[in-house]
């Protein structure tokens, strides 16, 4: 599925756990704010109590023991990465946590057709050779009427900041992306201020430093300036769609 070797789990182990349940010190607000705008939107889905959720491309599973937390829902996490499947069902051990989670090998993820609610693809997709596969994928083994939440750098430069990133979206050109797969967006989610992304991944090492700590003591006080979304500030880093499955089951799939 990914076009490189996703190898931050094996220098900095489950470093996503780290980002939101870390201390002052070690916290992350930026993917805290992810993370919590992904739950809010699975939130206002209002799952049933027998209802299904699959974090796709669950990495080191911090998401999917957040999403667990909250709405008390057993998760299913799916990966190709083979040390972050370990490190998810290692730390979801821990905390007593339940969880099932796959290694997989591309875009076939195994689950029967509409197998899901809720499928949560947070910050994936940009890593993918084949952006519809994925898509298409995950149309497949939702109910319909089932949700995808699925969140995505917005694209700033030329060619992707991340090395790891194959590809990244202006707005428009994801949502294009999406629609071509599922219809027009639920929600269409513009978060994470450019101003305060600029602060934190400074490259003077003492303004990074006092950023981090500043954005993470405003998130300590229930203000995250990255929760931020399309209000106050022009631009933003981070983009949130919520996608929805026909009911009728009638697929957008271009053939």
């Amino acid at each position: 599925m990914a076009s490189t070797y996703f190898n931050k789990y094996d220098r900095k182990g489950a470093y996503h756990w780290d980002d939101y349940y870390g201390g002052l010190l070690r916290m992350n607000a930026y993917t805290r704010a992810r993370y919590d705008i992904v739950c809010e939107c699975i939130r206002e889905a209002k799952l049933p109590q027998d209802g299904r959720l699959l974090d796709m491309g669950c990495g080191d599973g911090a998401l999917a023991g957040v999403l667990h937390s909250r709405l008390t829902l057993p998760i299913v996490g799916v990966d190709t990465s083979e040390k972050g499947i370990a490190l998810a069902r290692q730390m979801f051990a821990s905390r007593s946590f339940v969880g099932e989670f796959r290694l997989i090998d591309g875009y076939d993820t195994g689950f029967q057709d509409s197998s899901f609610n809720v499928v949560v693809c947070s910050d994936v997709i940009e890593h993918v050779d084949n952006p519809h596969a994925m898509l298409s994928e995950i149309f497949r083994i939702l109910v319909p009427g089932g949700r995808l939440v699925i969140t995505t750098p917005i694209r700033v430069s030329e060619s992707p900041i991340d090395t790891m990133h194959v590809q990244e979206w202006f707005v428009g050109d994801f949502v294009a992306v999406c629609r071509s797969v599922f219809g027009e967006p639920l929600r269409v989610i513009r978060s994470h201020p450019v101003l305060w992304y600029e602060l934190v991944s400074s490259g003077n090492r003492w303004i990074g430093r006092a950023g981090r700590l500043l954005t993470n003591l405003l998130t300590r006080m229930g203000r995250n300036p990255f929760m931020e979304c399309s209000g106050t500030w022009r631009f933003y880093t981070t983009q949130t769609l919520v996608l929805v499955k026909p009911t009728d089951a009638t697929s957008h799939v271009s053939r």
